[in-house]
């Protein structure tokens, strides 16, 4: 460290290691002798307080001084410490865990400053071949695992941008390989309704609930098993959604937190018939809770344990609903497909694409445009054919022929 006394300010400088060509790098302070620390100091006390501020200075930079010449191993360690697990959702940092293996044996030993976007995309690219997949060894990975590894390596980078290690991305330009539309399957109109109907026969008032929930408003898994009894208001038929349930495979137990995303934090209006369901499956509950000693609160969980004393484990719905599709020889495509099944019909509807983003709580309407490209376009496609329609082009026109 070094401090310059100047005409009006100190000027502090503290080495802070160097360069990918060994030139030191520096980084300064500056302080002005009519600092609010220095009032009523004489010059002589002043000058001895400023070496303390500018120690302070010199611990601060050595605790952030990490140098590009870092491992990616090392690095993604620190930001799992300083930022992950502070930062993000339990899930997430979870899954995070899950790619340190493949990630740190193709880009681990490489140092932060060394790595291109060309190591990345080989990386990504090599998660496509068949023996990657340990489930069908015939197969790659999945495009949205494949999405969550190139998230999770640009996430490292991210913070090394923050922290000011680095100034680029490599995983800026790094592009995935197409997805396989057959990864999702989406339930028809037909297909949906026949779900439906077998539901409101055959399945209990609180997976009736769910499901109604999940298949007609659109909302996530999570969504659906955090949301309280408070949370529905049957005067307005409002239902606010402000936070998300999940499983932690590390503690074993379910954890309420945040949503998606803040955009994920919303208001939907729900249809007369999800608040008559609804009605009905609180007066069951009320009615249990009162039989076991248990007093009943707008606070509660709409969906918990058999013994009220814990959050449903979001696990069980999915399995149910499996299970009771698969007794009637009906395909079941899981709770996230009823989800792409809203979307797709309110885009068939045409819904514009703001007020599907709204509904579905994602942050950017492009993201709806990104995940639903197929089908806008189907509805642009439609719409050109509604005008030939109304010109009745292919009566007086069609069918004619050019000699």
């Amino acid at each position: 460290m070094n401090i310059t006394k100047r005409e009006s300010a100190y000027r502090i400088r503290v080495f802070c290691g160097k360069n990918e060509k060994g030139t030191p790098k520096f980084v300064y302070q500056t302080i002005r002798f009519d600092d609010p620390r220095f009032e009523g100091m004489t010059e002589k006390k002043r000058d001895k307080a400023v070496e303390a501020i500018g120690f302070e200075f010199e611990q601060q930079i050595n605790s952030l001084a990490i140098l590009p010449t870092i491992t990616f191993r090392a690095f993604a360690e620190k930001w799992f410490t300083d930022y992950a697990d502070i930062q993000q959702a339990t899930t997430t940092r979870e899954r995070c865990e899950d790619f340190k293996e493949r990630t740190y044996t193709a880009i681990g030993d490489m140092r932060m400053d060394k790595i291109k976007t060309i190591h990345i995309q080989d990386f990504i690219n090599s998660l496509t071949k068949p023996g990657v997949n340990k489930t069908d060894p015939e197969k790659g990975l999945s495009y949205k695992t494949i999405k969550h590894y190139r998230s999770f390596i640009s996430e490292v980078f991210d913070y090394a941008i923050r922290i000011e290690m680095l100034t680029k991305n490599p995983c800026t330009n790094v592009k995935l390989p197409p997805p396989n539309q057959a990864e999702r399957k989406i339930y028809t109109p037909e297909q949906a309704e026949e779900f439906v109907e077998l539901l409101y026969s055959e399945a209990p008032l609180k997976y009736q609930l769910f499901a109604s929930i999940a298949i007609i408003c659109g909302l996530r898994r999570s969504e659906i098993v955090g949301l309280r009894f408070g949370d529905i208001n049957v005067d307005t038929n409002i239902l606010r959604i402000e936070r998300a349930a999940n499983y932690s495979r590390k503690k074993k137990e379910m954890y309420v937190g945040n949503t998606k995303t803040a955009s994920s934090v919303r208001m939907i209006k729900l249809p007369q018939i999800i608040i008559d369901l609804f009605l009905r499956y609180k007066a069951q509950e009320m009615n249990s809770k009162k039989f076991m000693g248990i007093r009943h609160t707008e606070d509660d969980y709409l969906f918990c344990d058999t013994t009220y004393t814990k959050i449903m484990y979001n696990g069980l719905p999915y399995n149910y609903l499996k299970k009771m599709c698969k007794k009637h020889g009906m395909d079941f495509y899981g709770i996230h497909s009823m989800r792409h099944f809203v979307a797709s019909a309110m885009i068939a509807k045409g819904t514009d694409v703001k007020t599907v983003a709204d509904i579905l709580g994602h942050s950017n309407p492009n993201t709806t445009l990104s995940v639903y490209t197929h089908a806008f376009n189907e509805v642009k496609a439609k719409a050109t054919d509604e005008i030939v329609d109304m010109l009745h082009l292919n009566e007086k026109f069609g069918s004619r022929k050019t000699s």
